[in-house]
């Protein structure tokens, strides 16, 4: 069994977000799908909306399940409960316990391209590469050759570290929030499921770095 994990603050879950998980599917083939929004990230001091409404923001990706050719989809809660637990976790210690709880399952990590580019900078990086296969995807036009030069500092081997084809959709979270409290929609970013949420609860409304 093939499993593909996809990670993220998700602050909010945006189209590049689907299209780079709909790329990175369409490279390893994965039997199953396992969406999971951070709880607390290591490399942030904190996120706009809750666990709990990224967590049900996240339920747009649902929709990557009713195209053809992709496997069943899970939005998993587990790194939003340990952080709720006290715990701070790392995408290393979501890895193993998938591992446990899938005993011989092969498990891949979607990743964007800027990830990879810090990625000495994780939690047992080391442990990443020997517990899962890396899957990238490219979120900057032009990127490739820094890329490329990465995975071969990283994974001598080249067995480790593969790369998704994907047009590259130019955006990021923080810049949505950013025009999310100037007043915008952003309806061509944002799927209407997260719109809805966002509507409903009032979020982004305040400047970066809002507690909301």
């Amino acid at each position: 069994m093939k499993i593909l994990l996809y990670g993220g603050s998700f602050d909010p879950p945006h189209n590049g977000h689907l299209n780079n998980l709909r790329a990175a599917a369409d490279r390893v083939h994965p039997d199953k799908i396992v969406v999971m929004p951070a709880g607390t990230s290591p490399f942030k001091e904190g996120t706009n909306a809750s666990g709990a409404l990224r967590l049900e923001m996240c339920r747009c990706f649902a929709v990557l399940a009713q195209e053809p050719g992709m496997p069943p989809l899970e939005v998993s809660g587990w790194e939003v409960a340990q952080a709720a637990a006290g715990s701070r976790n790392y995408t290393v210690l979501t890895l193993e316990m998938l591992a446990r709880e899938n005993p011989g399952a092969i498990l891949y990590l979607a990743i964007g391209s800027d990830m990879l580019l810090s990625f000495e900078g994780w939690h047992r990086w080391q442990d990443i590469l020997r517990i899962a296969r890396v899957v990238v995807t490219s979120r900057d036009i032009g990127d490739a050759p820094a890329l490329h030069a990465k995975a071969k500092q990283l994974d001598p081997s080249g067995g480790r570290i593969l790369f998704a084809p994907v047009q590259a959709l130019p955006m990021s979270s923080s810049q949505l929030r950013a025009r999310l409290a100037a007043g915008e929609e952003c309806k061509t970013e944002l799927p209407e499921a997260v719109r809805t949420v966002i509507r409903r609860e009032g979020l982004y409304r305040n400047t970066e770095g809002s507690s909301r």
